[in-house]
């Protein structure tokens, strides 16, 4: 091995560090910061710092600093220059500089045997025990919150589903088909189950469509968009209306989108239909 040293990030390192990151993960499990919170850090120049050998990125450490604490962000380490104290050198060279950025605590989140666990324990860090990290992801970005804006899009609370009392088959029926392929697409993916892209609600005006089909996107914990094509014939008219929203809900990665009174688009009913649910 030749001789390593520890010096700052800069600017020119970035697309190396990208690189080392994919590189350096050990326990296949990911990272509580995403590799989008690392490049946000680098580029807004928080304290990191790299390790070069033979004229080679071969580690990184990066860090965030957030009032009086700061963040331990990644700690990468090229697979053939670990157990050789790097680590803890690269720690340590950090922390150094989130001090005299101001931080008081220095703090770190990884997966179990995670690259870096060692090192933040040679460095004197201290697990600790007894916690438990909770996490909620957006299902939306700023460019999707900007549509959805536009679209009027509400976002249903999550116990919705649970406070909607009465359909009892029709719930377990949407909880089975449909909820649970959507909040688990990896799951129902290796079982071979497709979610449908369709739930047709009918039955007489006040048997509390609309508010299902809200709870429904409460429990996946998606948007949800009403459309009236009444209005949209009003407007644009119904074919030009519905063409120019279901273009801009195609800018969305998850919504739920919930079309009242859709006997104005396609067929009609009759009102003395009995409230079901139709999953298709």
């Amino acid at each position: 091995m030749g001789v390593w040293h520890v010096r700052d990030f800069t600017p020119d390192d970035l697309e190396a560090v990208v690189r080392l990151d994919a590189e350096s993960a050990t326990t296949g499990r990911s990272a509580v910061f995403r590799l989008s919170d690392v490049v946000a850090a680098l580029q807004a120049r928080n304290p990191s710092v790299v390790v070069v050998a033979d004229g080679h990125l071969v580690g990184a450490a990066v860090g965030r600093v957030d009032g009086d604490r700061a963040w331990v962000l990644r700690v990468a380490l090229h697979p053939a220059w670990r157990n050789l104290g790097m680590g803890s050198a690269l720690l340590s060279a950090l922390e150094h500089r989130l001090r005299d950025a101001g931080a008081r605590i220095v703090a770190a989140l990884l997966p179990d045997e995670e690259t870096g666990a060692t090192a933040l324990v040679n460095s004197g860090f201290r697990p600790r025990r007894g916690l438990m990290y909770f996490e909620k992801s957006e299902v939306v970005s700023a460019q999707g919150a900007a549509v959805l804006t536009m679209l009027g899009a509400v976002m249903p609370e999550a116990r919705l589903w649970e406070r909607l009392t009465g359909m009892a088959d029709e719930k377990r029926l949407i909880e089975r088909r449909l909820v649970l392929p959507l909040a688990n697409p990896e799951l129902a993916d290796a079982h071979g189950v497709e979610p449908p892209r369709a739930v047709v609600l009918f039955g007489p005006p006040g048997t509390g469509k609309s508010t299902f089909a809200k709870a429904v996107a409460g429990r996946l914990g998606w948007p949800f968009v009403e459309l009236f094509p009444s209005r949209l014939a009003s407007e644009d008219g119904l074919a030009t209306g519905l063409g120019r929203r279901f273009e801009e809900v195609a800018q969305l990665d998850h919504v739920l989108l919930f079309i009242d009174e859709v006997e104005e688009v396609a067929g009609t009913r009759s009102l003395a239909a009995p409230a079901s649910v139709g999953v298709v």
